[in-house]
């Protein structure tokens, strides 16, 4: 068989079984019973808390600095504004960027490009009317960067308990001094709005 043939052969077998496909894809139901709209959302919005959820405002402010054993310290300042959900469940939950402020800086000359926005992750539980916070640290911006300052270092180790009231707010400050001899001081607030 010659190899235009071939080609023909095949380009009309491709194109019956997209037909095939086709019309039996137009024939069929692609959500079951009961699912509306498959669950989707439009781009751009998320999905509402539903009725079984509060949500609140969190907002962090945070302070590092991270002293060298070497010699040397490099200082950051970082704000966090975002919402978090509270479900009936009890389970709290939410996502943000951690905003790099004015007037970061290190003692000494780095290559090392400085980050400038932090995903951060919180999680927790509600314990009564109090919210019990933990962070996770989910990536630097721009990818690569570092927080030179420390608060990336801290995120993990950063427990919070807040009224769960509009104005609560807590404050923390942690030092502690990792395997290397280099010593991390974070000075937080916290407070929660509506």
């Amino acid at each position: 068989m010659r190899w235009w043939t071939k080609t023909l052969l095949w380009t009309g077998i491709l194109l019956a079984c997209a037909g095939v496909g086709a019309f039996i894809a137009s024939r069929s139901n692609p959500f079951p019973p009961g699912v509306a709209g498959g669950g989707t959302t439009s781009p751009g919005t998320s999905p509402s808390p539903g009725p079984d959820a509060d949500r609140w405002t969190l907002v962090l402010r945070s302070d590092t600095s991270h002293t060298y054993r070497v010699g040397g310290a490099c200082e950051s300042n970082w704000r966090l504004r975002t919402s978090i959900r509270v479900q009936s469940s009890g389970g709290v939950s939410g996502a943000g960027i951690a905003r790099l402020q004015r007037g970061a800086h290190c003692e000494f000359e780095t290559a090392q490009e400085q980050a400038r926005g932090i995903r951060v992750r919180i999680l927790g539980r509600r314990v009564g009317s109090v919210l019990r916070l933990r962070f996770e640290d989910e990536g630097s911006q721009p990818v690569g960067s570092q927080d030179l300052g420390g608060f990336a270092t801290f995120l993990p180790k950063l427990r919070v308990a807040v009224r769960e009231q509009t104005g609560a707010q807590v404050a923390r400050r942690r030092e502690f001094t990792d395997a290397n001899g280099d010593v991390f001081v974070m000075s937080s607030a916290l407070r929660l709005a509506r």
